[in-house]
């Protein structure tokens, strides 16, 4: 993936760019890293707090994003813990300010989105892990058309769901012709997905899907963006309802 050189407060980092050499934006942060070393920690810092120096973007070795962004805005410096929360708590065990500020940070992402492209949100859903699995994904053109769909994906594991719900979202596209020249950004709530589909990020399962989805992800130069599941997003509910719908259809083949 492609970086430059920049500055947070005050600090030297490499900045995460897409193609056209512009900031990438998850969760309403930007990937920065203090090293250039492969397997160097990736933080986030507030796109505010964020200055890119002049030049060509630079291919770098795939870091690791262990350490999630805090909320405040600047890039959180190497920690000695193993891994820290995103900030926004795990759906179910949320407090009241940690679901707000889930919550206004996905809305603030869909909002800063392109109005002329493709917004897809997708989730995954397994009960077991493994076991019964489904996919499930909303899509909506910049034309207003809206579509959606789940899928029943037997037994598998809730990485298999999420991957496969990208993948949905992606079939979606191809057969309402939409053109491989229109911006296309997923909303997922896994981490997992985007490691492997766009932070290089080795995949030890699931090899061939991911490299199927690899490829179907760079045709459509889409972009990946991480928000926090089951904040009150109607999309992204429905999304979540779908992929429990294919799970259910899953447990009843199951039981055949």
């Amino acid at each position: 993936m492609p970086w430059r050189a920049g500055v947070v407060n005050g600090k030297d980092v490499w900045v995460e760019v897409d193609v056209d050499g512009e900031l990438v934006v998850r969760d309403g942060r930007v990937p920065v890293r203090y090293s250039e070393a492969e397997g160097a920690k990736l933080y986030g810092a507030g796109r505010g707090n964020v200055k890119v120096f002049a030049g060509a973007a630079k291919e770098l070795p795939p870091g690791r994003s262990d350490e999630a962004p805090r909320e405040g805005g600047a890039a959180a410096r190497p920690s000695t813990r193993a891994s820290a929360p995103s900030g926004f708590g795990s759906a179910g065990t949320r407090t009241a300010a940690q679901a707000v500020a889930a919550k206004a940070a996905a809305g603030d992402l869909i909002a800063d989105l392109p109005a002329d492209a493709v917004v897809c949100f997708t989730d995954g859903a397994c009960k077991g892990n493994p076991g019964p699995t489904g996919a499930g994904c909303v899509v909506k053109l910049p034309d207003g058309q809206r579509f959606e769909r789940h899928l029943a994906l037997g037994q598998g594991t809730n990485n298999i769901g999420e991957l496969s719900a990208v993948g949905l979202a992606l079939a979606l596209l191809d057969e309402n012709n939409v053109p491989d020249n229109v911006a296309v950004h997923i909303l997922t709530d896994s981490k997992y997905a985007i490691g492997v589909l766009s932070q290089g990020w080795k995949a030890k399962a699931n090899v061939e899907l991911i490299a199927d989805l690899k490829v179907r992800v760079k045709k459509r130069k889409a972009k990946l963006h991480w928000v926090a599941g089951h904040t009150g997003v109607a999309d992204n509910e429905r999304a979540d309802t779908l992929a429990n719908i294919g799970v259910d259809e899953s447990r009843r083949a199951l039981r055949r």
